[in-house]
């Protein structure tokens, strides 16, 4: 299944190339038909029945008027999905023509402009956001936040419940363009302080996938496809185990395993284990026989997978562990330099500039499930998603202008960006064949979400365990050692949310 803003791209078109050989079929078949005129226009009648459809697959007015009001947004990080600066500016490129149209839409249709007030980093803007809050400023209409370093904001007592001030009554949550999903993981019950979805085209390029260099696997397994593995749903963890044995090769002759050598499988002790984690059935988050959240990350199921990645990243010649802040640059040299077969990562690194001039072809497929008992592949996001809110200290006559304007920037950025970088850029012209484009689509189509990862700093580090641990032979005394700090946390947590 396409993305669905992609689908109806594909549709509308398919239409507008069906509409002469419908005509030519009807004055064919049909022996009352008129003849043909040659020198009608074909597109008479479309362009008036065209005018009558709405514009956006929001349901707004077509054209309101907010006399130029600047929306003034406190980002963490993200900038692309608010206005484009100084470094963003040229057109030249697809995606950043297509936010460039977004906004030019959007002033036109609500007479409003985006502004970034201040990008703080991840790391300052609660302290950012708290302090504006406390000093009740209303310089700020807007929160675009990191998931992972900001989420708390909504526990703090500084987030809008979007859904009692009347915010929900204008953004439609259940509309294809925002993550219903995402947004009921992110959230408590019937509480809602953030909202996210196709709001930036982060939120897909944030999704995790497998690059396969295709010099190494044509090196080692000619005229073998693994894609067919992959569609045949044997991709599991000890496939890849089984695929990477003999990959390992000593480059530079030192009999000693470094990062000179070829490897058959990287990994970055922090983020990106946490996907493939994810990809192999590992589940945070429980109910109880009431409905309420408990951790259940300590199950059986999950030592299974901590010990099969331990043992290939500790115990193999054929995998290596990168540190964390070391693996962007690593994988990318690596995988440029064909010394690595496989590259877990996110959508976006088929987008950087090495990767997008890499000599070699290289293929995009899942991360590997744990096992074929697994039914489906699973995948999950970089814990960056941008998040989008609002702070107590909007005034109540801002509330619907501030809601329009989210859901009009949702819905028409669905509409204008997510084709650009779904289609064009990373199905295209950063793909290297058919065949990725299909996996990317197999992919974006079985992401998973879980309450407890994502507010994971708020409950016992559950975020960073699997990282801080990997590098120990065993795993259970863990698990036992934070069940009651996990327990007493959640409850914590939730008491705050419920508040």
């Amino acid at each position: 299944m396409n993305h669905p803003f992609t689908r109806g791209l594909a549709l509308i078109l398919a239409a507008l190339l069906l509409l002469p050989l419908v005509s030519c079929a009807n004055s064919q078949n049909d022996p009352d038909a008129p003849e043909a005129n040659t020198g009608a226009d074909p597109t008479a009648g479309v362009e008036a029945e065209a005018e009558t459809e709405p514009r956006y697959l929001d349901a707004l007015p077509e054209t309101l008027d907010y006399g130029g009001y600047e929306v003034n947004f406190l980002s963490s990080e993200e900038t692309k999905s608010i206005e484009l600066d100084e470094e963003t500016d040229d057109i030249s490129d697809v995606v950043n023509e297509a936010y460039w149209k977004r906004n030019r839409a959007l002033e036109e249709r609500l007479n409003v402009k985006l502004v970034l007030g201040e990008k703080t980093g991840y790391g300052n803007f609660n302290s950012a956001a708290t302090q504006a809050v406390a000093a009740g400023s209303d310089e700020y209409d807007l929160f675009c936040a990191h998931t992972r370093f900001n989420v708390s904001l909504a526990a703090s007592g500084q987030m809008m419940k979007l859904n009692e001030n009347g915010v929900t009554g204008i953004v439609n949550i259940n509309a294809p363009y925002w993550s219903q999903l995402f947004i009921e993981n992110i959230n408590y019950k019937d509480n809602i302080f953030w909202v996210t979805g196709d709001m930036t085209h982060s939120f897909i390029s944030y999704i995790y996938a497998m690059f396969v260099n295709a010099t190494v696997w044509n090196d080692f397994f000619p005229g073998e496809s693994i894609y067919g593995i992959v569609l045949e749903g044997g991709w599991t963890l000890d496939k890849m185990s089984e695929l990477c044995e003999n990959v390992y090769r000593d480059l530079n002759g030192n009999a000693q395993v470094d990062l000179e050598d070829c490897f058959g499988v990287i990994m970055q002790k922090g983020h990106v284990l946490n996907g493939m984690v994810f990809a192999n059935g590992v589940e945070y988050t429980g109910r109880d026989d009431d409905g309420n959240y408990t951790v259940i990350l300590g199950s059986e199921h999950t030592v299974d997978v901590f010990d099969k990645l331990h043992t290939i990243f500790y115990a193999t010649d054929y995998g290596y562990m990168f540190e964390n802040a070391a693996f962007d640059n690593g994988s990318i040299t690596m995988l440029n330099e064909d010394r690595v077969l496989f590259c877990p990562n996110t959508f976006g690194m088929a987008g950087n500039e090495i990767i997008r001039n890499m000599d070699s072809d290289f293929m995009i497929i899942p991360l590997p499930k744990f096992d074929e008992e697994q039914e489906n592949y699973r995948v999950n996001q970089y814990d960056g998603v941008p998040l989008y809110g609002c702070p107590t200290t909007l005034s109540t006559d801002k509330i619907e202008m501030i809601a329009t304007v989210l859901e009009a920037t949702c819905s028409m950025t669905s509409q204008i960006v997510i084709p650009a970088y779904y289609d064009l850029a990373l199905k295209n012209k950063y793909s290297r064949d058919a065949e990725t484009a299909k996996m990317i689509d197999l992919i974006h189509d079985c992401i998973t979400a879980d309450f407890c990862f994502y507010w994971g700093d708020s409950v016992g580090d559950l975020m960073s365990f699997f990282y801080n641990n990997i590098q120990n032979s065993e795993i259970s005394s863990k698990f036992k050692s934070n069940e009651k700090v996990w327990a007493k946390t959640l409850t914590k947590l939730i008491g705050k949310l419920e508040g």
